[in-house]
This record gives structure tokens, sequence and C-alpha cells, in this order.
């Protein structure tokens, strides 16, 4: 498991990067990368996430039940993704996440107010950064071409590669690791942007809202 775990937290460390990173980048902001990619249900539980929009104390309830439900998720699926390669393990992952957030937006639209659902996506956007673009709501959303995915995906790829051998690198300094993924999701979205239309980054922008800095907490028990 402990292969999995330094693959699964490499991923979640550049997916945390991505909201500094947008804050200082662009006034609107701009990584669970995706996740990010902690996907909206885990977005959901964080607290700073829940000051934001400005949840009851029933609205944050549910939250706290959906990212449980989530967390059992993706413990399950741990075994299947042992078995299998970087590639593939990659690959599955952001299926389950995708998978996932469907799941999370149908619940949480039950309990969460229009804005608040609205507030909540913009959010997921700026923390997922660059991988957001992989997402194929943001895709149509911006109209992005068959070329343009190609060219993205290879940019994304590229990063991730980059992000896993940095986060081994520095196992033993996790704030020089953190700084060095923050530098490269931000160098990463920039290379994104740059294969934009001006229609498309305006979209883009406008799908981000306002900048929000999100506050990460400790999970009790553990380094998973």
């Amino acid at each position: 498991m402990r292969m999995l775990s330094k693959s699964v937290m490499a991923l979640g460390l550049a997916a945390l990067m991505a909201t500094p990173v947008m804050a200082q980048q662009r006034r609107g902001g701009g990584g669970f990368g995706g996740g990010g990619r902690g996907g909206l249900s885990m977005l959901l539980s964080n607290t700073s996430v829940q000051e934001e929009l400005k949840l009851d104390d029933s609205q944050k309830e549910k939250a706290k039940e959906l990212g449980e439900k989530a967390r059992e998720k993706m413990t399950a699926a741990r075994e299947e993704l042992q078995n299998l390669s970087q590639e593939e393990r990659g690959k599955k992952m952001r299926e389950l996440m995708t998978e996932a957030n469907a799941s999370a937006h149908k619940a949480a639209g039950e309990f969460l107010k229009p804005e608040q659902l609205k507030r909540l996506h913009q959010i997921n956007l700026q923390v997922s950064g660059a991988n957001g673009f992989e997402e194929e709501h943001l895709q149509k959303k911006l109209s992005i071409t068959d070329e343009q995915k190609s060219e993205i995906a290879s940019i994304v790829q590229a990063s991730n590669a980059e992000m896993r051998e940095i986060f081994q690198a520095s196992q033993n300094d996790r704030e020089g690791a953190m700084a060095k993924l923050r530098e490269l999701r931000k160098e990463t979205l920039a290379k994104v942007e740059a294969k934009l239309t001006p229609e498309q980054k305006t979209k883009y922008t406008e799908l981000l809202g306002s900048p929000f800095e999100i506050k990460f907490e400790p999970r009790p028990g553990g380094n998973n």
C-alpha cells in the first residue's frame, strides 16, 4: 500500500497547491485534484469552504455524511488501484473522481441553494487548476477542440510526471516540495491557458468566480 499512498498523496499535494497559485496569478484566482483532486464532497467537508458557502448546521451535517460516503468508496477502491500500473492507476483515479463528482453534484443539489452550489463549483474549478481542463464539463463549456484536448492532455501528463518526481525527491522536505509544486502548477496552468483562444480565456475567468484560498486541515489519524 506504500506505493499507492505516495501516488495518492502526490496527486493530492499538487491539487492542494492549485488554489493559492491561482489566487496569486490572476485577479479571479486560479489542483482535490484533482484532483485535485478531492472532489466536491471533500471540498464540502472543509471548514473554510463551509464558511464561504455559509452552510447552516443541517447542511454541514449532510455535507459530513456526503464526505464520509466518498471516503468509504475511495478506500474500497484502493486495493483495485494497487494492482494497476502507474498509467492505468492514474486513468482509473480520474474515472473514479468523475463518477464521484457527478454523484456529489446530485447529492449536494438536494441540500445546497443554487448560489451555494454555483460557488462550490467555482471553488472546485480553482482547486483543480490545469487538471480541470481534462474534465468533460469544462471542455464543453469552453468548446475545447479535439486538437486542444490533445495538447492540454500532453501538458498535464508531463506536469503530473514531473510532480511525482518532485514529491519522491523531496519526501524529507515537505515545505520545499510544496514550493516546487506550487511553481509547477503555476507554470502548467500558464501553458494550458496559452492554448486557449481569447474568448475561451474570458469564459474560463468567468467560471472561476472570485478568488478563494482554501485552508486545508490535517486529517486525524494518518498520512494516507
